[in-house]
C-alpha cells in the first residue's frame, strides 16, 4: 500500500480519460438514430454519466483551490478564471443556436415557430449569465446540455465562500450541502436525477461537495497498488455499467456515491486500467471532452431539421433508414463529425480563451 500524495495540483490524466468516456456516453443518450446500442439501458440511462462531471470537478478544485483562496482577491480571480474556461464556448453554441432560430425566421427552414417557449428570447439573457439551472425558468433551453455549466457556476460560488470563510472545514460544510442536495432531490425532483433546470442546483452540489470530501480523504489514507488496485478498478467499472443499466427512480441518487467511488479508486492511477487510460488518444479525449458536450447538441438539431425534410425520420423520433446496420453506421460516422467540430471549437475557442484569461489573471510578479 502507498500513501496518496498530497503534493502540489496535478493532471489526473486517467479520470480526464474517463470524463471524455461519460462525455461520448451522453452523446450517445442523445443521439436519435434507431442503431444497435440506443435501446441498451446504459445509453438509455446514460443522463447519469453527468453526474461524474460534478464529483470529478469537486474533486479536482479542492485539490488545486483549497489552500489558495484566502482572499476576496483570490476568490475573484478563481470565478474569473473558471467562467474562462466554460462561457466563451458556451456563447458560440448559444450563437450558433440563435442563428438556427433567425434561419427559422428568415428563410423558413421548418415548421417550427421561432424564438418561442425553450428558444424564447428572454431565454437567451439568462443563458448569457449561465443561471438557466438555477429553477429560473421552465424548461431547458437554448443548448439544452449547457445546464450543467450554470449548476457548476453556483458550485464555484458556494465553493468559494465556503473556503474563503471556513478554510478548514469548508468539506464538513460542504458535505452537510451534498446531503441536503440529495434530499432535495430525492424529495422534490419529479425524475429524480434526470432533473436539469429545476433541481439542477442541488443535483450538482451533492456531486461536486462529495467529491471535494473525497479529495480530503484521498490524500490522508493509504491506497492499494498492483493487481489489488486493478481489481478495484475493474469492479468500480462493473459497479457502474451495471447500476446505470439498470437503475431507474429513486434508487438514481446513489450514482454520485458510486463515481465518488470510482475517482478515489483511478486518482491513484495504480492499476491495469488506469495504465489503459492512460493512453494519449484516451487522455485526447479527455481534453475534448468540454468540446464535444458543447457542440453535440447543436449538430443533432440541425440534423433532425435536415432529417425531417429527407423523410428519414419514419416514426417521427429516430432516423431509421430500415437497416439497423445503416443505422449503426450512420451513428458512427455522425459522431466522427461531432468529433471535428468539437476539435474546431477546443482549437479556436476553448483554449486560446482559457490561456487570454489565464494572462490576465495571473498573479502578478513579485520583484526581489
Amino acid at each position: 500500500m502507498k500513501p496518496a500524495l498530497a503534493t502540489a495540483p496535478r493532471r489526473f490524466e486517467s479520470l480526464d480519460s474517463l470524463r471524455g468516456i461519460c462525455a461520448v456516453l451522453v452523446v450517445m443518450f442523445h443521439m436519435p438514430v434507431a442503431s444497435h446500442w440506443r435501446d441498451w439501458g446504459l445509453v438509455q440511462h446514460g443522463y447519469l454519466f453527468v453526474d461524474y462531471f460534478f464529483v470529478l470537478s469537486g474533486f479536482v478544485i479542492a485539490h488545486a483551490y483549497a489552500g489558495r483562496l484566502t482572499t476576496p482577491r483570490e476568490v475573484g480571480r478563481f470565478m474569473v478564471r473558471r467562467l474562462g474556461r466554460v462561457w466563451p464556448l458556451h456563447v458560440l453554441m448559444l450563437a450558433a443556436f440563435i442563428g438556427l432560430e433567425l434561419a427559422r425566421l428568415f428563410f423558413q427552414i421548418d415548421g417550427a415557430t421561432p424564438f418561442v417557449r425553450d428558444r424564447s428570447v428572454e431565454a437567451i439573457f439568462a443563458n448569457l449569465l449561465l443561471v438557466q439551472a438555477w429553477h429560473v425558468l421552465p424548461s431547458l433551453t437554448w443548448n439544452g446540455p449547457a445546464w450543467t455549466l450554470s449548476a457548476e457556476v453556483a458550485c464555484y460560488l458556494i465553493f468559494a465562500g465556503l473556503v474563503l470563510v471556513a478554510p478548514r472545514r469548508f468539506r464538513w460544510i460542504g458535505a452537510v450541502l451534498a446531503l441536503i442536495g440529495a434530499v432535495l432531490v430525492l424529495a422534490y425532483a419529479r425524475r429524480w436525477m434526470n432533473t436539469t433546470y429545476d433541481f439542477a442546483v442541488p443535483r450538482a452540489v451533492y456531486g461536486f461537495f462529495l467529491g471535494c470530501l473525497l479529495q480530503g480523504v484521498w490524500t490522508r489514507i493509504p491506497r492499494l497498488g498492483g493487481s489489488a488496485a486493478t481489481a478495484l478498478e475493474v469492479a468500480a467499472v462493473v459497479a457502474i455499467c451495471v447500476f446505470i443499466g439498470w437503475a431507474t427512480g429513486p434508487v438514481t441518487v446513489a450514482v454520485t456515491l458510486i463515481f465518488v467511488a470510482v475517482v478515489w479508486v483511478f486518482a491513484g492511477e495504480e492499476g491495469a486500467l488506469s495504465r489503459v487510460l492512460d493512453h494519449p488518444a484516451l487522455v485526447t479525449l479527455g481534453r475534448w471532452s468540454f468540446a464535444i458536450y458543447m457542440v453535440h447538441m447543436f449538430v443533432l438539431t440541425v440534423l433532425m431539421i435536415v432529417a425531417r425534410k429527407l423523410d428519414w425520420v419514419p416514426g417521427g423520433r429516430r432516423i431509421d433508414f430500415g437497416s439497423v446496420w445503416i443505422n449503426d453506421l450512420f451513428a458512427v460516422a455522425l459522431f466522427g463529425l461531432i468529433l471535428v467540430l468539437a476539435l474546431v471549437a477546443h482549437r479556436l475557442v476553448e483554449t486560446p480563451a482559457q490561456r487570454l484569461i489565464d494572462r490576465w489573471t495571473a498573479r502578478p510578479k513579485v520583484a526581489h
